[in-house]
């Protein structure tokens, strides 16, 4: 597949081919992965729900060790007066809609601002908790707040 041709053109005088290159998609994008993630972190919330916008900045930190460790350090109080603590997941809108579909989360209709786990999604949370293999640095992080709401993110995250 590395240096298979698809089509060839001729454009003017140039000479057009096409082909096949590997482009890996990273895992951070990938909707299993991202459903996976926004389990786990609906799971560590108080009922199995948070408002879309604490799960966009849980799901935003678990993507590398730099942004875990900000967003802890936010919430003990290490930032800025002015630190803006609202982040947004680029992939976690496709990975919900997906979810809503399979039945795994839905999303509060009144309110349209809070996430909450159905029994399959909590199922998935359940059986990656139990993995020890499964998202090591992801739950290891969450841990380190207790049980989650978001009363308390909001409190120690100075938001109004």
């Amino acid at each position: 597949m590395g240096g298979e041709q698809f089509s060839e053109e001729s454009v003017g005088e140039a000479r057009v081919t096409f082909r096949r290159q590997p482009r890996p998609i990273p895992a951070d994008a990938r909707v299993g992965y991202k459903i996976a993630q926004a389990a786990l972190v609906l799971h560590a919330f108080n009922k199995n729900a948070a408002s879309l916008e604490n799960l966009h900045l849980f799901t935003w930190a678990l993507a590398n060790p730099r942004r875990r460790q900000m967003v802890l350090s936010w919430w003990y109080g290490h930032r800025y007066a002015n630190t803006v603590t609202q982040r947004l997941d680029p992939y976690l809108p496709v990975a919900l809609n997906i979810g809503i579909l399979n039945g795994l989360v839905r999303i509060n209709a009144s309110t349209k601002s809070r996430v909450h786990l159905e029994p399959s999604g909590l199922l998935l949370a359940q059986e990656i908790e139990q993995n020890h293999g499964l998202f090591t640095a992801e739950k290891n992080f969450l841990r380190q707040f207790g049980r989650l709401s978001d009363a308390s993110v909001s409190r120690n995250l100075a938001r109004s």
